[in-house]
């Protein structure tokens, strides 16, 4: 049996919290959101201060969710489980992602304006 990280764990009810991915987001919102996540991220690097890990996980986990549920409306194969590995997964999403048209590196001006 594969044990799941918890990071594993605390996205997979993330996921549930938010229902499927096509309950009313198009692919072009779906990639919105997640550029806005990917900001936050960024944002987080450069974050200090007694609440920085806190929303930094937070701000993990509303990425992650977004881009499991963009690869899902896209069709990329994705599982809770491929993030025991966070970063590793996230890159290869993110690729998979890519290699299908979908902008997401040099996109985040487009998704603030």
């Amino acid at each position: 049996m594969h044990a799941r990280s918890m990071y594993s764990d605390l996205l997979d009810a993330a996921l549930s919290e938010v229902g499927r991915p096509d309950d009313g987001l198009r692919t072009r919102g779906s990639l919105a959101e997640l550029l806005h996540y990917r900001r936050k991220l960024a944002e987080d690097a450069a974050r200090t201060g007694p609440d920085w890990a806190l929303q930094a996980l937070a701000d993990q986990l509303a990425y992650d969710v977004a881009l499991i549920r963009l690869a899902r409306r896209a069709g990329v194969r994705c599982s809770v489980r491929g993030f025991d590995r966070p970063e590793q997964e996230r890159g290869r999403l993110e690729h998979d992602l890519e290699r299908q048209g979908i902008k997401l590196h040099g996109s985040e001006e487009l998704a603030s304006g």
